[in-house]
């Protein structure tokens, strides 16, 4: 098992099959799927009128994004078919927090929580200031799941410790809502370490 697949396993953060049906204009090459973070392994699969296409001789993948851009418009009327593998996570966004972490697998499990913790929030409050979904509809409380991503964080940094780690569960907090002072944030415990 790999450090990222490792990660992946003690955050919960497992990769997800999907099947994505659609039908060329004739105008549009660009394909948007419903999910962004694709995963390059394995890569996605694409059918064209019920032929299997070739990423780079008849498609690009952008993993970021989650958008497929064919070499030549498909035609009006023609199915087009996608099965892909994604993750909240991507893979390079994983490695980072390996790499932070000093591919310590439990910290950087940690920090991923933490950061997945920051992005709930972050939709609670947008949700929250945007008035919910409408009249009649109900504003999914994210924050519960921020609170319990929070929790898992803390145990997996209280385990470290008591297995001889010098990092405290409150060295980690929760990420405020800038990517810069969340790797502030996150750092607290290497700034801790350097002037004890």
């Amino acid at each position: 098992m790999t450090t990222i697949e490792a990660v992946r396993l003690k955050s919960s953060d497992k990769s997800v099959i999907t099947r994505e049906k659609t039908v060329g204009n004739g105008v549009d090459k660009y394909f948007k799927l419903k999910n962004s973070g694709l995963l390059t392994s394995p890569t996605p699969i694409v059918f064209q009128a019920g032929l299997l296409k070739v990423e780079n001789t008849h498609y690009t993948v952008d993993y970021d994004h989650g958008v497929i851009t064919f070499l030549v418009v498909p035609p009006q009327g023609e199915e087009i078919e996608f099965t892909y593998y994604w993750s909240v996570f991507t893979d390079a966004e994983v490695q980072y927090f390996l790499t932070e972490a000093g591919d310590n697998v439990t910290i950087a499990t940690a920090q991923l929580l933490l950061a997945w913790a920051a992005d709930a929030s972050r939709l609670a409050k947008r949700q929250t200031l945007s008035g919910g979904g409408g009249l009649g509809q109900t504003v999914i409380d994210t924050s519960v799941a921020a609170r319990e991503l929070r929790a898992t964080a803390k145990a997996l940094i209280d385990t470290e410790v008591a297995l001889g780690e010098s990092i405290p569960a409150e060295g980690l907090t929760e990420v405020p809502w800038t990517e810069q002072v969340y790797h502030q944030q996150v750092n607290q415990h290497y700034i801790r370490e350097s002037e004890g």
